[in-house]
């Protein structure tokens, strides 16, 4: 096996992996000392990721706000080409940052809106609504790391 990992430095193509990713890991700190991962959907907004985090979950109370937390996305694809050097090329991204609750309601109406866009668009923007046991988190950026691994 051969495989060859270069770093995305572009954040233009980064950007271009996240707006385009449909979901992605989210791992955060919890004041029990244990971390918390879960595949979540997300936007991407102002070199952000804001999703929901779900207020009836057990592990919702422990939470630890503040911390630093990651959230990665990936994606594959095997290459058919025999012109290739490489025979898969698999993309992925990690963001570091804080994990922070979102409290400005003008904030949590674009966010709102954004996920209706992204994931719920045939739904006409009067009767989209958020669950109320549903709360917006952001993960405000400090690093964003991402690599293309391309082998054989």
């Amino acid at each position: 096996m051969e495989k060859e990992i270069k770093q995305i430095r572009d954040i233009r193509e980064i950007e271009k992996q996240l707006m385009q990713a449909q979901s992605g890991i989210l791992c955060i700190h919890l004041d029990t000392e244990k971390l918390m991962q879960l595949a979540c959907n997300f936007i991407y907004l102002d070199k952000n990721i804001y999703t929901y985090l779900d207020n009836s979950d057990e592990d919702y109370e422990h939470v630890k706000y503040g911390a630093i937390g990651s959230f990665s996305v990936s994606t594959s694809e095997k290459i058919d080409n025999k012109a290739k050097d490489f025979t898969y090329r698999l993309s992925y991204t990690t963001i570091y940052g804080e994990i922070k609750d979102v409290d400005d309601n003008k904030l949590m109406e674009q966010i709102a809106e954004l996920y209706r866009l992204k994931y719920s668009r045939s739904i006409e923007p009067n009767g989209y609504e958020v669950s109320e046991n549903l709360k917006p988190i952001i993960l405000d950026t400090n690093e964003i790391k991402s690599f293309i691994e391309e082998g054989i």
